[in-house]
């Protein structure tokens, strides 16, 4: 087994974030005692009368890890249904993170967030793949990007105290 080095990554100024956004910098909580209850189709139709988005608390311990972060190398990659969904997330993570609507992205399958990561890569075209990390909180959407990159990878638990 392996040191994990995941700490090193993040006390380089170099690192590049990616996020995803429900269960990492917004909680999943709309089911009464559970954590969803709508099938996609309803969350489609409820995300035109509501922002589900708009009174949700951000996560103090990612708040407070973002807060010392260069935010031009902050980036969010989130799965969406529509449009009307990704501006409410657009909305919540600029009021509660500060990051840029610009640096907000949007993928219909979880497999395309390496696409996206591969995609803002080319702006940082000496930086060695390593220095490019996703947080996430599936870990089958991690396994997908360290199978198909040489990206880095952490698990949401890793800033559970």
């Amino acid at each position: 087994m392996q040191t994990s080095k995941i700490n090193d990554l993040f006390l380089d100024a170099k690192t590049v974030y990616f996020f995803d956004v429900d269960g990492v910098l917004a909680p999943i909580e709309y089911g009464e005692y559970n954590h969803y209850y709508y099938d996609d189709e309803q969350w489609a139709l409820a995300l035109k009368k509501n922002d589900f988005y708009e009174n949700r608390k951000p996560f103090l311990v990612m708040q407070d890890f973002i807060s010392h972060k260069n935010l031009d190398n902050v980036y969010v990659v989130t799965k969406v249904m529509n449009e009307i969904e990704l501006e409410q997330k657009k909305k919540y993570l600029r009021k509660n993170y500060h990051i840029y609507p610009s640096h907000v992205y949007s993928v219909l399958k979880d497999e395309d967030k390496v696409n996206v990561m591969k995609l803002i890569q080319e702006k940082y075209p000496d930086l060695e793949d390593k220095y490019f990390l996703m947080i996430d909180d599936t870990v089958s959407v991690l396994n997908y990007i360290m199978e198909h990159s040489a990206y880095s990878t952490v698990h949401i638990s890793s800033f559970l105290k």
